[in-house]
């Protein structure tokens, strides 16, 4: 039987003392708030972070009695158990939970403690048709869940490849995190040839931080026809190790090839000026990429002149960041010069480019760049602000620059867009 929230707080004590854990107190209010105002819990936010948990976090047998208390809901949607001290027994009760819970749609465990065999457990709920033979003790409802966040627990290649396995026949997921899982080649191979194989429901995946030991970016070639071939709209390979010959095959074989794709985070790559000319070409052939990101990649001068020449070509980029790249002030002007040949209504309306030096000419440029853009009603968002300081004893006026952060509510956030 579907259970409200007045049946969760009854449960709830009960499988504390089950599970002989401690009640979580920021969960016992929010089920109490709800019942005192005669209203439904619709998610559950317990992140280990928070000043109320930060000394308390949730382990295994809390994250059971949890589970247990919610397995049947049909008023909560999202469970979020981030940064806790979960581990594969928790986990595999969070499993059980999500077999039962038709209503669960988003679920975040990052951060959490949770191994291969834990990991074994979600990917048998994800894969759950409704039969008994699925996981013992389940109901007959299959997993709704369409956002998954396992990012930062040791999972290795063996959970990569229980959730790969998954994902051939999971049709809700549309969102999944598994970066900084300790995994290597063989987990983020096994993902790319799953989606490219027999998923087209996914639309957002992150696998950033992956454990690899190889110099030829075979691992990319996988990526690069999972983009081509898949729904994925929002891929984040940051600390691929991509270099120029890597992002080479990544334009060429997947981002030409995509038909979707949104938003790419290419962040903490080994992406040179000679991989700059890959970057122009994904700029300038991703007709629907909203998202670049290039933080943190040595793109130096020329792979900024490289950049802006793509830059009045590109269909529908919004947001492009290339913070910390080696760019000196000639690339800074290069990159104000590309956006100013840009139709006004194209250009980008977010840029990230702290960290590189801006010397007085290209300060200039971007001051006016940045004010003709509001001018003619396209305003543009930076990460920093040049101010025109006052001249004294008759000197040239000059321009200071300035970090800024970017408004949340401007900015393109690359999960979301999805």
């Amino acid at each position: 039987m579907a259970r409200k929230t007045k049946d969760l707080a009854e449960a709830y004590p009960a499988a504390c003392e089950a599970a002989k854990c401690k009640a979580v107190q920021p969960f016992v209010g929010a089920l109490t708030r709800a019942v005192d105002a005669g209203a439904e819990l619709t998610f559950v936010r317990l992140n280990g972070n928070s000043k109320e948990l930060f000394n308390g976090r949730v382990d295994g047998k809390g994250a059971a009695a949890i589970a247990s208390a919610l397995t049947g809901t049909d008023t909560v949607e999202e469970l979020d158990l981030s940064y806790n001290r979960i581990d594969d027994d928790g986990a595999e009760a969070i499993a059980q939970m999500l077999a039962k819970s038709p209503a669960m749609r988003r679920l975040d465990l990052r951060g959490n403690e949770i191994g291969p065999e834990g990991a074994l457990r979600i990917a048998d709920a994800l894969a759950s048709t409704g039969s008994s033979d699925d996981m013992p003790g389940a109901a007959s409802t299959s997993c709704s869940l369409e956002s998954l966040r396992m990012d930062g627990n040791p999972l290795g290649d063996d959970g990569l490849i229980a959730l790969a396995h998954a994902l051939r026949t999971n049709v809700s997921l549309r969102e999944l995190n598994v970066g900084d899982c300790d995994a290597g080649i063989k987990g983020v191979t096994a993902v790319c040839v799953a989606i490219f194989e027999d998923n087209d429901t996914l639309r957002s995946l992150g696998m950033e931080n992956p454990r690899l030991f190889t110099h030829q970016c075979e691992h990319v070639f996988h990526a690069a026809r999972m983009l081509a071939a898949s729904g994925v709209r929002s891929l984040r390979l940051g600390k691929w190790k991509i270099d120029s010959s890597g992002i080479e095959t990544l334009a060429g074989y997947g981002v030409g090839a995509s038909e979707c794709l949104e938003c790419l985070d290419l962040r903490c790559n080994a992406i040179c000026e000679v991989g700059a000319r890959s970057v122009a070409r994904i700029i300038e052939e991703g007709e629907t990429l909203r998202y670049l990101n290039l933080e943190r990649n040595k793109l130096c001068d020329a792979g900024a002149v490289a950049i802006a020449l793509a830059l009045p070509n590109a269909t529908r980029l919004e947001e492009i960041d290339m913070r910390s790249c080696d760019i000196d002030d000639d690339g800074i002007c290069a990159l104000a010069d590309g956006i100013a040949a840009t139709e006004p209504s194209r250009r980008p309306r977010v840029v990230r480019l702290w960290g590189n030096v801006f010397g007085e000419l290209g300060r200039r440029r971007w001051h006016r760049l940045i004010e003709q853009s509001a001018e003619v009603g396209c305003p543009i968002a930076c990460d920093f602000v040049v101010t025109p300081m006052d001249a004294t004893h008759g000197a040239e006026e000059h321009m200071a620059v300035a970090r800024l952060d970017v408004p949340d509510d401007v900015a393109v956030n690359a999960w979301d867009a999805v």
